[in-house]
């Protein structure tokens, strides 16, 4: 489905009785709240980011702009063996010396006493942000989570205007928590799995 067919859909739908349906900029608006939300409930975007620490002076690292938390990291296990081993680094553990520390939004702490070159670590990533001038690209949800992000475009739209809407806007986003709690309860969103038992050697980490 494209951000232009959402749009539509919302016009008809949440959007239909109030004037904000016809500000295309704020429906994208909303559309953009309502997928960073989705996206802080589903682990919808997870990606690799391979730290290398080669260096022992340095131990703070940026993580990429896209991040928004950690869901696990791995480490090299010291061998002698060609094929690399990993094993899970724990997150900040303040009794762990092997311990990845966040010490800023989209900042690392990885201390000197990680072995091997390279910390592999996988995070949540943010969805991307859309303008008027991408209403034909696709919107980046599974097809089942539509109904909920209508419901969340709801909730912001009729949340923005001014007078006595707080008992609407307070019922669309109401439906929106029934239809995040029905995607869970029915086992609507798989996740991928996410080892990474291989990765760093066939990178050239070794």
């Amino acid at each position: 489905m494209t951000i232009a067919e959402v749009v539509s859909l919302a016009q008809n739908g949440e959007l239909k009785s109030i004037a904000v349906k016809n500000d295309l900029s704020a429906v994208i608006g909303f559309i953009n709240l309502g997928l960073i939300e989705l996206y802080k409930r589903f682990p919808l975007n997870i990606k690799e980011v391979i730290i290398d620490i080669s260096d022992p002076l340095v131990t703070e690292y940026q993580l990429p702009t896209d991040f928004m938390w950690i869901v696990t990291a791995y480490g090299e296990v010291p061998s002698n063996s060609p094929v690399v081993r990993l094993k899970h680094l724990p997150i900040n553990s303040e009794d762990d010396v092997y311990s990845i520390n966040t010490i800023g939004w989209n900042t690392v702490q990885i201390p000197s006493s990680v072995p091997g070159n390279a910390v592999s670590i996988m995070y949540v990533a943010e969805p991307p942000v859309f303008t008027v001038n991408d209403t034909a690209l696709d919107i980046p949800i599974p097809s089942q989570m539509i109904e909920a992000l209508l419901n969340y475009i709801g909730y912001r739209g009729h949340g923005s205007i001014k007078g006595d809407i707080k008992a609407e806007s307070n019922t669309h986003y109401r439906r929106f928590e029934a239809s995040v709690a029905r995607l869970i309860a029915e086992g609507m969103f798989n996740e991928e799995s996410i080892e990474m038992k291989t990765k760093l050697g066939d990178r050239g980490f070794k």
